[in-house]
């Protein structure tokens, strides 16, 4: 449309223009071209701006409008009494954590890696939690307990792992876990041996590295220098030319696991010397 008028006018002024130059002379004719050309410029703005200020009518117009129906629908909804609000329905029980499936498995691989563990020290031995394990807690190396059976003397072990990973097992004794079945002596003889340590690393970890830094630091205070382990597992020492009995391993490894165990000692900085059906240990 904007084209049509623009086109329109502009063959009009060029029309204009040469009859001008036609009918009257050159001085008078240039004057008037001129004024004819100030006249369509005037025209075609008032026009343009007269087209303008009307589309901005309308605009102020509908916008004067919207904010009179916005308040005539505010005046109605304040008129209106409210209505009552529908009950909401109970809520329903919370589904389970989706990860439920995860935790489990993975407090199960914790659980073979206990088992693991505790038989490569102690190979009947058997366990259970004391309470319901918390996988963050463990995750973020925190002490959970367990209850064991066939440990020896131990009826509980306290277990965490470190920042690497690595299991650590603290044994210890608080009571009973189960009661001991009583000995027949008829089947006595028909009992098969306790089966030999199959880690000593572990064994040496849970049980013996304890019992021997304890003793050594008895002894080494009394002055002696060295003390020798049995195959049963008995410590003793000798006192004016006689054994003296200072303590019991439990569990010792049998004798073909010996020097595996001196590398053990080895690196706790003790020397283990096999002599005959003995195991002497020295620290200085």
């Amino acid at each position: 449309m904007r084209k049509n008028v623009f086109s329109r006018s502009i063959k009009i002024l060029i029309v204009s223009l040469l009859l001008l130059a036609v009918f009257f002379q050159k001085e008078r004719s240039q004057k008037l071209m001129a004024l004819a050309v100030i006249l369509w410029i005037a025209v075609t703005a008032g026009i343009f701006l007269f087209r303008k200020s009307g589309k901005l009518a309308k605009k102020c117009g509908a916008f004067f409008a919207s904010l009179r129906q916005t308040g005539k629908t505010a005046k109605t909804a304040a008129d209106t009494p409210a209505e009552a609000e529908p009950e909401t329905e109970p809520a329903s029980p919370a589904k389970p954590a989706p990860d439920s499936r995860e935790t489990e498995t993975m407090l199960l691989h914790i659980a073979l890696r206990i088992t693991e563990k505790l038989k490569s020290a102690y190979p009947q031995s058997v366990w259970q939690w004391k309470d319901t394990p918390s996988l963050q807690d463990i995750l973020a190396g925190g002490t959970v307990r367990i209850l064991v059976e066939n440990m020896d003397a131990y009826t509980h072990a306290d277990i965490s792992f470190d920042r690497f990973g690595r299991i650590h097992v603290e044994p210890m004794t608080i009571g009973a876990f189960a009661e001991p079945p009583a000995d027949d002596p008829d089947d006595a003889e028909e009992t098969p041996p306790e089966p030999s340590v199959v880690d000593v690393r572990v064994w040496y970890e849970l049980v013996g590295q304890k019992v021997l830094e304890s003793q050594i630091t008895d002894l080494n205070a009394n002055g002696h220098t060295k003390l020798t382990i049995k195959e049963n597992g008995d410590i003793v020492v000798n006192r004016q030319k006689k054994e003296m009995l200072k303590g019991t391993l439990d569990s010792f490894p049998a004798k073909s696991y010996w020097d595996e165990l001196v590398l053990l000692l080895a690196e706790d900085e003790l020397k283990g010397k096999i002599t005959g059906n003995t195991l002497q240990v020295s620290w200085i």
